[in-house]
């Protein structure tokens, strides 16, 4: 006997010691749940649009973290945004230090995942089906997995990666790893989302065929493709919903039973003003922000958090309370954020910082005048709504801070004016 065999036969007089076997005509009932207990199923409902985007960041806690201002952080990041256009990822491409991160991360251990950078989304979870007869539990079967979303500055897709990491404890209904059978993949919203597909459907396998996948540690991927020409918006943005969908099945004949994920958010667009990645799709759900080292750029980040924390000690004084944007509030994304506007759209901003910085009286030789909110957005100097504050700080951290908010840009995907907002946030 194979030790598969024996694995099963030992599940099976399991079953039938812990549990005596029901009548044979008693129906049959399946709940699918997750490794938390928890009935697998729709979550709550978030509008397909930016705002919405960051209402469910805020609710699944894909907020600002400290390990995204590390070098590690940021070397994983550039992994997945400078990969070749064209050029389909390999499994063992997969940045190391994501996957150690899903793999030991509480916050990937969920039904929705957790989206740790726009490019990266990740869960390690998995699916328990529970039989039933009447009242009675007639059987059980595990898959576990660990699941990854890598998006694409290329091209309009993210691939959906999944490995499975345990398939078993099969007893009861469940008992024959051969006839039962178990459904897991990626797939688009239903309504409402016409531009959003998938390359494959689901993967259906026997439990003994997911058993081997996890003794070869197999890796399965998918692409969510996005078709520009469903879109009408600005920069051919489509603001997406997928979710994975599972089942399992039993030899009795007419039992499928299936149950869906909480949706995540996935963001495409034609933003050709990017001129090296034209087209691209993200993970949504997730808080953007510009993380600013206080033990680097000292000055620059002592300046941000002045105007963020006590804007009215900041220069120049204003007769009312100053409102000055961009700090993030944990849990709250109401709170007003930044938005990046073209370079060409600057020169007023700079223009009325200018004019504050020559009232400055003194100032040493090194120093450059820095002004925050950032000229590249509408709520810089310039703004109506907003106040704003400058300050002389070391030339050189002026600068370099300036080229970490362009680089930021560009690594986070951030598009033009209202289609997204970002935050500032101190680190240290």
């Amino acid at each position: 006997m194979s030790a598969l065999a024996g694995t099963v036969a030992l599940g099976a007089n399991h079953a039938a010691a812990a549990h005596a076997a029901p009548p044979t005509e008693s129906k049959l009932r399946v709940e699918i749940v997750g490794l938390d207990g928890k009935p697998l199923g729709p979550g709550p409902a978030y509008p397909a649009t930016a705002e919405g985007a960051l209402a469910a960041a805020a609710a699944k806690g894909n907020e600002p973290s400290p390990e995204q201002a590390t070098p590690e952080f940021q070397k994983a990041v550039s992994e997945l945004a400078d990969r070749p256009a064209g050029k389909p990822m390999l499994a063992q491409e997969l940045p190391e230090y994501f996957l150690n991160l899903c793999k030991n991360d509480p916050r990937a251990e969920s039904a929705t995942g957790h989206v740790f950078h726009r490019l990266f989304w990740c869960q390690r979870f998995g699916l328990k089906a529970r039989a039933y007869r009447g009242t009675t539990l007639s059987g059980e079967v595990t898959l576990k997995w660990i699941a990854a979303a890598v998006g694409n500055y290329k091209i309009r897709t993210n691939t959906f990666w999944l490995q499975p990491t345990f398939a078993g404890d099969n007893w009861g209904d469940y008992g024959n790893a051969l006839t039962t059978q178990l459904t897991v993949g990626p797939v688009c919203a239903a309504t409402g989302d016409p531009g959003c597909s998938t390359n494959y459907g689901p993967l259906t396998l026997p439990l003994e065929d997911w058993q081997r996948h996890v003794r070869i540690g197999q890796w399965t991927s998918w692409n969510i493709d996005s078709d520009e020409t469903k879109s009408s918006a600005p920069d051919k943005v489509s603001n997406h919903k997928w979710h994975i969908t599972t089942g399992v099945h039993t030899p009795e004949p007419g039992n499928e039973w299936s149950a869906d994920s909480p949706d995540n958010g996935m963001r495409c667009d034609s933003a050709l003003y990017f001129r090296d990645d034209p087209r691209a799709c993200t993970s949504s759900d997730v808080i953007p922000w510009l993380p600013v080292l206080s033990g680097f750029l000292t000055e620059y980040a002592a300046h941000i958090r002045q105007a963020l924390d006590a804007p009215d000690t900041t220069f120049p004084p204003e007769p009312h309370p100053k409102l000055i944007p961009g700090k993030y509030f944990y849990g709250d994304s109401t709170k007003p954020g930044l938005h990046r506007i073209p370079e060409s759209e600057s020169g007023a901003n700079r223009a009325e910082a200018r004019k504050a910085c020559v009232k400055i009286p003194t100032h040493g030789p090194d120093q450059e005048c820095d002004e925050y909110p950032f000229a590249s957005t509408m709520e810089g100097a310039a703004s109506i709504p907003w106040d704003f504050s400058v300050k002389y700080i070391d030339g050189w951290q002026n600068r370099w801070g300036g080229n970490d908010l362009q680089d930021f840009y560009r690594s986070s995907r951030i598009l033009y004016k209202l289609q997204d907002t970002f935050y500032v946030n101190i680190i240290g």
